[in-house]
């Protein structure tokens, strides 16, 4: 019986052969390498004679759903900022939806961030908030994004589904009294805009912005939470909350923002506790 996600013993050698060469038209395939960081799927970067792609395999049914969600929303928002935002590809193996994308040169920011001096703090901030500012900006018809309903789009929801399905009733007493609250406009949101999921080239601007598997409906104080939301040098965040708010012509509410932090600090904690639980990570 096949099942309706991957497991790890899979062939995924034959999977990736196929798909890329179905997909993305490449002929010839030098390596083929897992990568070990992701939570929600089986990674794979490959080398091909055309560049480098990433392969990403939804390890249960939940992140099966979510990974059609990712790629509809990556589709919709491509083109609707002033940067770019990744070209994901939905391919299939026995009816099981998984994602293709070419590699962006560069590095993440969560690699970069501790290294840089105050002027590159203040330049790549600027270029974060003007991101999350025109995402929340972007006018939308729910379904011009969207043509699933089995999964949760508001982010609040999709969370609450998350939680669950992965994490312990002790991991996740915060959630139910300390949820995400709307405040102000209903808008788009990345969801998940932690500092690994933006890429900078090797100038230290923003190449790309990729991963929008927790995209959908929110408020802005959750992508603005997300990214301070992990280490980061202290004055990342005065510059992230300044030029956000030089942006909107108006002052965040900070209060909030601790709030909406505080609670993806808590999700993180919950998520690894769970994925050390089945042995994914190994506790430090």
């Amino acid at each position: 019986m096949v099942n309706n996600f991957f497991v790890i013993d899979e062939n995924f050698e034959n999977i990736i052969d196929k798909s890329l060469k179905d997909v993305m038209g490449v002929s010839l395939i030098s390596s083929i390498k897992p990568i070990y960081t992701g939570w929600t799927n089986i990674v794979y970067r490959v080398t091909a004679d055309n560049g480098n792609y990433y392969l990403r395999f939804p390890r249960d049914e939940f992140w099966i759903r979510t990974i059609v969600k990712d790629y509809q929303f990556a589709s919709f928002i491509n083109g609707k900022t002033s940067f770019q935002t990744v070209d994901l590809k939905l391919a299939y193996d026995n009816g099981r939806p998984f994602s293709i994308h070419k590699e962006f040169e560069g590095a993440s920011l969560a690699e970069r961030l501790e290294k840089m001096n105050n002027e590159e703090i203040s330049r790549i901030s600027k270029e974060l908030a003007k991101f999350m500012f025109e995402i929340h900006n972007v006018k939308f018809d729910k379904s011009e994004i969207f043509s699933i309903d089995n999964i949760g789009l508001e982010l609040n929801d999709f969370i609450t589904e998350l939680l669950d399905k992965h994490v312990s009733n002790e991991d996740k007493e915060f959630w139910m009294s300390n949820n995400f609250e709307f405040s102000g406009n209903r808008c788009l949101v990345h969801g998940d805009l932690n500092l690994s999921n933006v890429i900078l080239d090797n100038n230290n601007h923003i190449a790309a912005v990729i991963d929008f598997g927790f995209s959908g409906f929110g408020n802005k104080y959750f992508d603005l939470a997300r990214v301070l939301s992990r280490n980061y040098p202290p004055i990342f965040r005065d510059y992230i909350i300044n030029s956000y708010e030089e942006l909107e012509g108006a002052s965040l509410d900070i209060a909030e923002l601790d709030k909406n932090v505080d609670t993806w600090k808590k999700i993180d904690s919950g998520y690894m506790n769970y994925m050390i639980k089945i042995g994914i990570y190994e506790k430090e």
